[in-house]
């Protein structure tokens, strides 16, 4: 029923400027999540490789900020922000596997001040873009200053804790060189569907808690073990993800009346949307190329 605005919300996406993705296991294969400022795609029984993610959201053709974790998945994207949340996990886990080590303790508490720090400068609306910029290089050299020492001293693979500290620290300062650690403090703030303004993160949260519905119906058994099934899903939960963004009231009431009106205009507010972003439709159509209809 709604497998024509599905394809409005990939254009969308693909068209959009700022998108968080993330992905969990599902009952077949997994479930991927790409959420920006116009629209909201869930991807049910898809696999989680560079082929899927060229169909969905192009690394070669996308300009705008991905908003992940660090898998190697995302490495292509030309503008990127890496999750602090999962950095931020990744210290304190070492704090609670070595309570009594002070290096991991001030190791954790330094990194958060310091992404506390870059939020304040993102909030800091007395700063303009060469001010932010500015900052952004002295967030830099705290990240060096407290990852140096570890960093060059080149440590060798262990075991336990002390292996996952120097995998931390390398991590940390190969997305600080990449520019992948700051990147939410100075990219500007974009209208949303609703038209709000949204600033960009400097964590996946967002993705993350949008996939808690899907594990939670994978994990009591409330899934499809189909891909015939897995396409449905993807269009009416991708449909009802994004009217979720473009109603001041998401309720039943309301989600009917926003189809009726659809109806009576001739127009989803997606493909209004659209229209209003002047640009064209994709062809053809991703759910096809994801999930094949069976021939004969």
């Amino acid at each position: 029923m709604w497998e024509g605005e599905f394809d409005t919300l990939c254009t969308l996406l693909a068209n959009s400027l700022i998108v968080h993705s993330d992905e969990t296991g599902w009952s077949v294969n997994s479930v991927w999540a790409f959420l920006s400022e116009k629209a909201r795609l869930l991807f049910f029984g898809v696999h989680k490789d560079a082929a899927v993610l060229k169909k969905i959201l192009d690394p070669e053709v996308f300009a705008g900020l991905v908003v992940s974790d660090d898998a190697a998945v995302y490495a292509n994207f030309s503008r990127s922000q890496k999750c602090w949340a999962h950095l931020l996990r990744k210290a304190i886990k070492l704090t609670l596997l070595e309570p009594a080590n002070l290096q991991y303790r001030q190791f954790a508490d330094r990194l958060l001040e310091i992404y506390r720090a870059a939020c304040r400068v993102q909030s800091d609306g007395r700063l303009g873009d060469t001010g932010r910029a500015r900052k952004v290089k002295d967030l830099d050299d705290e990240i060096v200053d407290l990852c140096l020492p570890a960093w060059a001293a080149d440590l060798p693979k262990s075991e336990g804790p002390a292996d996952d500290y120097r995998r931390l620290v390398n991590e940390i300062m190969r997305l600080m060189l990449d520019r992948q650690l700051f990147t939410f403090v100075t990219a500007p703030a974009v209208a949303t569907a609703s038209g709000a303004t949204m600033q960009a993160p400097g964590t996946n949260n967002e993705a993350e808690r949008t996939l808690r519905n899907p594990a939670g119906a994978r994990n009591s058994g409330r899934t499809t073990m189909t891909l015939r099934g897995a396409r449905r899903r993807t269009v009416n939960v991708s449909v009802l993800e994004s009217l979720r963004q473009h109603l001041a009231t998401f309720t039943r009431s309301t989600v009917i009346a926003e189809v009726r009106r659809w109806q009576e205009a001739g127009a989803s507010c997606f493909a209004q949307l659209l229209k209003k972003c002047k640009v064209t439709p994709t062809t053809p159509s991703l759910l096809d190329l994801l999930f094949p209809k069976p021939s004969g």
